[in-house]
């Protein structure tokens, strides 16, 4: 009887659990497709920055934070580098002056092991497209933010090699990285609230690393 149970038990955490995550990826999936479709009604022109990303883009109030900028929001929350890929047309279609890209943190997996050269991979695939469809556009590889210290050694690791992918395609690396981090690694905690998001101060130093090399675009 026993048995049982706990077979019951194990059966109804799994069900469960598959569940959640189907409803969580269905709600993901439609919030890209809508973004995108939104996307495509305003495109990307010649002379325009672009900050191509997951939420950590998608969630910035980028026109306040850089007034006079003409900057296009292309952060889709939950996003992916197979998801940036996806909807790269729409970036290269419009040649614009520059992109800011940060994409890779939803890679990182959470149950199921993911190597980094297949993260790295697809992430080669974005630059080499953008290298060889708009060869004009300046390429700006951001470094991952931090999250929680656990996370700490493999961005650290992902980090030094999407440095090295950049510098093959002669894409500008931008190293985020140690503004957000504390010693043991972790995201600093005056800049979130939940280990990853970022808040006011994070905003507000992200931008002061990018400004500057908006500016020098000039």
């Amino acid at each position: 009887m026993t048995a049982v149970i706990l077979v019951t038990f194990l059966l109804t955490g799994m069900l469960t659990f598959w569940l959640a995550d189907h409803l969580v990826n269905r709600i993901s999936r439609n919030y890209y497709l809508r973004q995108v479709d939104l996307f495509s009604t305003s495109p990307i022109q010649p002379g325009d920055i672009v900050l191509l990303g997951d939420s950590l883009t998608d969630l910035g109030i980028w026109h306040e934070m850089l007034p006079g900028v003409p900057v296009r929001n292309r952060g889709i929350s939950n996003d992916t580098t197979e998801g940036v890929l996806e909807r790269l047309d729409q970036v290269i279609s419009g040649k614009p002056k520059a992109v800011f890209l940060l994409i890779g943190t939803n890679d990182l997996p959470w149950f199921i092991f993911s190597p980094d050269r297949d993260i790295l991979k697809t992430y080669e695939q974005i630059l080499a497209r953008l290298r060889e469809e708009t060869p004009e556009t300046v390429v700006f590889v951001q470094s991952l933010l931090p999250r929680h210290a656990r996370y700490a050694p493999r961005i650290r690791k992902f980090n030094h090699r999407l440095q090295m992918l950049a510098e093959r395609y002669a894409c500008p690396y931008v190293d985020l990285y140690p503004h957000f981090a504390t010693a043991k690694g972790a995201i600093r905690r005056d800049m979130t609230n939940d280990d990853l998001h970022l808040n006011g101060t994070g905003y507000r130093t992200w931008v002061e690393q990018i400004q500057p090399l908006i500016e020098s675009l000039d």
